[in-house]
């Protein structure tokens, strides 16, 4: 087959023959004249028949298809990008149908001279058939997809995605490729986005480049890209410290407060049990099948945890040992979800929801920020407090002064608070100044004293 070869389509693929069978037809009904271009099936490791698949596929345009040991997607991509002869290169995922004029849109949004990088629709088709997942993911992609269309909308690197783009192959040989240390789902097309940023591309979106995206993972498939897509921002975060890869990882002391602390419980869980994250998606298969009004808003946090069971995992590698200490730190939040019935889990949340002002999670956050800055990350600290709070009785007052020990706790994250002294220093937790000496088992002296009760103690030895 000759010609110019104007465009060079590369599919990455692991394990999933018949999905790339169908982007392969898709792609034998092109506006675009088939001799300008060209398929290039980049084969991460799969045994699937994958490889056998395409030597048998008549394609009306040149098809290769090249195998490489399991490396991870970016690698795949990079793997496609050194034998590709087009001037531009569009990346399409392989549960992607592009549609007749995608390649061509693709084709005319690079004219010769410019540098940009632009995708295009991937909106996920649903029927009354589809599983609730795939309706959860559709209205996530539809709501994307129209902040993108949205007049005037400048695109950011978070915009972006790697299952519909294309920009010319002398800007990507410019900037290096994707960074193949991304061998886990996600991130890996920020982490290129925001390089191509730096090196002063525009970042565009093509409406007419459509592909369909044909969503074929059940919950726990999603959940596990979750867990690697909280993994992928810490290491894109230690790669770009300037930055932040996506709101979420920067937002642990953000949504309601009872979220807050049932995500907490929920995490040091999972340093306990090492299944527990395997229970939660065992039970979430089996509310999906009873479909509840609530399953959106449970997707949302369950998916919200297994990102943070990643980043916690991504944080714990051994180059930071005293990360590990995070783990009982975490555990110990286990206390406030499993110690009490739901009964009182239930009555907290309700007077959190109902009071007036901040809430009692928020004002703890503000009123020990000083002494968070100020506190050793990762390390152990002490922790005195009055003998009792004032206004609790008898009954009430053992359940208060653990309420606010593990407010405290969750504060000084990722401190890790101790009710034993394991020296040399201590956090004070008081009512008022007043009462430093009251609930001290030890002489402590005083470090520093941020105010309204908040203090850095220094503990005697016995």
């Amino acid at each position: 087959m000759t010609g110019h070869i104007r465009v060079s389509v590369v599919i990455p693929t692991y394990q999933r023959c018949a999905s790339v069978q169908r982007a392969l037809e898709a792609l034998g009904h092109q506006t675009m004249t088939a001799t300008e271009y060209e398929v290039i099936v980049a084969i991460d490791g799969s045994d699937d028949g994958t490889t056998e698949m395409i030597e048998r596929f008549q394609a009306p345009y040149r098809l290769s298809a090249m195998w490489q040991p399991n490396r991870g997607r970016a690698a795949a991509r990079n793997a496609g990008i050194r034998v590709a002869c087009g001037e531009v290169i569009v990346f399409l995922d392989d549960d992607m149908e592009p549609a007749p004029g995608c390649l061509l849109a693709h084709a005319d949004a690079h004219p010769p001279g410019s540098r940009r990088a632009v995708i295009g629709p991937v909106p996920i088709p649903v029927d009354v058939s589809s599983p609730p997942i795939v309706h959860y993911r559709s209205e996530g992609i539809e709501s994307h997809l129209s902040r993108l269309a949205e007049p005037g909308h400048r695109l950011g690197f978070r915009d972006m995605y790697s299952g519909n783009l294309s920009l010319r192959r002398d800007l990507l040989h410019e900037v290096g490729g994707f960074d193949e240390t991304f061998t886990l789902y996600g991130h890996e097309d920020y982490e290129l986005a925001l390089r191509l940023v730096k090196a002063g591309v525009e970042l565009g979106y093509s409406p007419q480049a459509t592909a369909l995206q044909y969503y074929e993972k059940d919950f726990a498939a999603f959940a596990r890209d979750c867990l690697a897509r909280g993994h992928t921002a810490v290491l894109f975060a230690r790669k770009h410290p300037d930055t932040t890869s996506s709101p979420q990882l920067a937002g642990y002391h953000t949504g309601s407060p009872g979220w807050r602390l049932v995500r907490s419980g929920m995490l040091g869980l999972s340093t306990w049990l090492p299944r527990f994250p395997e229970w939660v998606i065992a039970a979430m298969t089996r509310l999906e099948q009873r479909r509840p009004r609530r399953l959106p808003g449970l997707y949302r946090r369950s998916l919200d945890y297994f990102f943070w069971v990643g980043a916690q995992s991504a944080l714990r590698a051994p180059s930071r040992p005293g990360l590990q200490r995070l783990r009982f730190g975490l555990s110990l939040m286990v206390l406030f979800v499993v110690g009490y019935s739901l009964r009182l889990a239930a009555r907290e949340v309700r007077e959190l929801q109902h009071a007036s002002g901040p809430d009692e999670i928020s004002r703890y956050e503000a009123r020990f920020q000083g002494l968070r800055q100020a506190l050793p990350p990762y390390g152990r600290v002490g922790y005195v407090t009055d003998a009792a709070p004032q206004g609790g009785d008898d009954v009430e007052a053992p359940r208060l002064a653990f309420k606010r020990y593990l407010l405290t706790q969750y504060a000084l994250v990722p401190t890790i608070v101790l009710p034993e002294y394991p020296g040399p220093l201590a956090v004070g937790n008081f009512q008022s100044p007043n009462g430093l000496n009251s609930g001290a088992r030890r002489q402590p002296t005083l470090v520093r004293d941020f105010g309204g009760g908040v203090m850095l103690l220094r503990t005697a030895a016995e």
